[in-house]
C-alpha cells in the first residue's frame, strides 16, 4: 500500500504521536508512506527516514481563508505526486481540506477524529460541515468508544469505527531523569501543553492543597515562555513547570502518581504512556478517559480541587493500594492499548477500503 498521512499541526501531541507510530508500523510492514503538514515543528524529526515528507508552505493551525485556499492546492499537488492508495487525515482542519481535495476518490479516505469533543463542545459552529463531509469519506475513526457514540449522537453515522490509541512499550526509557532535578518527596506528574483544555489551574490549586508532595508539569505554551507563565499563574513553591521537554514520556519514571486534569479529551496518549510504565492514574472524568481509568488503576474525578486533592492523597498515602493500581494499569495497557493493536485496527480498515 501507499499511505499518505495529512495532519494540520506538527507540535508534538497525541495526534502527532499516533501519526508517527502508524508511519513506523506501516514502514516496518513494507508499505510506502508519506506525510504532509505545516513546515515547522518537532514532528518531522520523529518520522522514520523511509517516510516521504511534504511540507506545506501555507498551512497554519488557525483558520485563515486565504492561506487555506493555497493549502488546498498544495495538498492536491502532493496527492498527485505521491499517488496514495489510502489517504489518512488527522484533526479537523486537515480532515476538511483532505476530503475536499479527494472528493472524487473519497472511498479510500480515512479520517481520524482525535477527540470529537473539541468540535462538539468547543467549535460547534463546524458541526454542520462535518455532517456534510461524512459522505465523502471511506471511514471515520474515533479514538475511543466515547467519541464513536458522540459522533453518532450528532448524526455522523456513515462508516464510523473505533480504533484505540496505542503505543509501543519498548519506546519507553525508564532510566531517564530530569536535568537539575533531585527527587526528595513523592512526585505527582502531568504531561500536557498549557491550554484551557488541559486545566493547569486545577493542577496548581491541587498542589497548593497538598504541600507535602512535589508537583511537576512537563509541557509548555506556544505563546509564552516558562518565565512568562510564572507571572501569569500563581505557582506554589511545590510546583515545577519545566516547559516543553523533548520525548517527555521518557520521564514518567520519576513520578509516584500520574495526573491529567482536562476539560475535554479523546483518548489521551499520556495516560496510556503512564499505564505502560506501571503508574496509578488520577484523571478527569471526561471524554474517553473512563475507558482507560477505573477504580482498579486509579480515580476518575469531577474537576474540583477537593476531589482532585482527595484522590491524590488517597493513592499516595496507601502504598499497598498504589502498587495494586500500578500493576492493573500495566495489565490494561497490554490488553488493549499497544501500538500493535492500534496498527492492526487501522490496517484492517485500509484493507477493507481497498477491496
Amino acid at each position: 500500500m501507499r499511505i499518505l498521512h495529512i495532519i494540520t499541526n506538527t507540535e508534538l501531541g497525541g495526534a502527532q504521536k499516533v501519526c508517527i507510530d502508524l508511519c513506523r508500523s506501516a514502514v516496518n510492514d513494507g508499505h510506502s508512506v508519506g506525510v504532509t503538514s505545516m513546515s515547522g515543528g518537532y514532528m518531522w524529526q520523529q518520522l522514520p527516514k523511509e517516510v516521504e515528507q511534504f511540507r506545506l508552505k501555507h498551512m497554519v493551525k488557525p483558520i485563515k481563508p486565504v492561506k487555506d485556499f493555497f493549502v488546498f492546492f498544495e495538498i492536491k499537488k502532493v496527492v498527485r505526486k505521491f499517488k496514495p492508495d489510502i489517504i489518512h487525515l488527522h484533526s479537523s482542519k486537515a480532515g476538511v481540506l483532505g476530503r475536499l481535495v479527494s472528493i472524487f476518490n473519497h472511498k479510500r479516505i480515512v479520517y481520524t477524529v482525535h477527540g470529537f469533543d473539541s468540535i462538539r463542545l468547543k467549535h460547534r459552529v463546524f458541526l454542520p460541515l462535518e455532517k456534510i463531509l461524512q459522505k465523502f469519506c471511506g471511514a471515520i475513526v474515533g479514538v475511543s468508544d466515547y467519541d464513536k457514540k458522540s459522533l453518532i449522537s450528532e448524526k455522523i453515522t456513515r462508516n464510523v469505527f473505533t480504533v484505540y490509541n496505542g503505543i509501543a512499550e519498548n519506546t519507553i526509557a525508564p532510566e531517564y531523569s530530569l536535568p537539575n532535578f533531585e527527587k526528595k518527596r513523592k512526585i505527582v506528574l502531568s504531561i500536557a501543553r498549557i491550554s484551557a483544555q488541559k486545566n493547569i489551574d486545577l493542577f496548581l490549586e491541587t498542589a497548593k492543597k497538598l504541600p507535602q508532595y512535589d508537583f511537576v508539569w512537563l509541557g509548555g505554551s506556544p505563546e509564552h515562555s516558562v518565565d512568562e507563565l510564572h507571572k501569569m499563574y500563581s505557582v506554589p513553591k511545590n510546583v515545577i513547570l519545566f516547559g516543553d521537554v523533548p520525548n517527555a514520556s521518557n520521564y514518567i519514571n520519576i513520578c509516584d502518581l500520574f495526573v491529567l486534569f482536562s476539560n475535554f479529551e479523546g483518548l489521551p496518549m499520556t495516560i496510556i504512556e503512564a499505564m505502560s510504565q506501571h503508574k496509578a492514574i488520577v484523571a478527569s472524568n471526561v471524554g474517553g478517559i473512563y475507558e482507560l481509568v477505573d477504580s482498579s488503576n486509579g480515580f476518575l474525578i469531577e474537576n474540583t480541587v477537593e476531589n482532585a486533592a482527595q484522590a491524590v492523597k488517597t493513592v499516595l498515602e496507601d502504598d499497598t493500594l498504589r502498587k495494586s493500581m500500578e500493576q492493573k494499569s500495566y495489565e490494561k495497557f497490554k490488553e488493549s492499548f499497544t501500538l500493535q493493536k492500534m496498527w492492526e485496527g487501522y490496517k484492517a480498515i485500509y484493507e477493507s477500503l481497498l477491496k
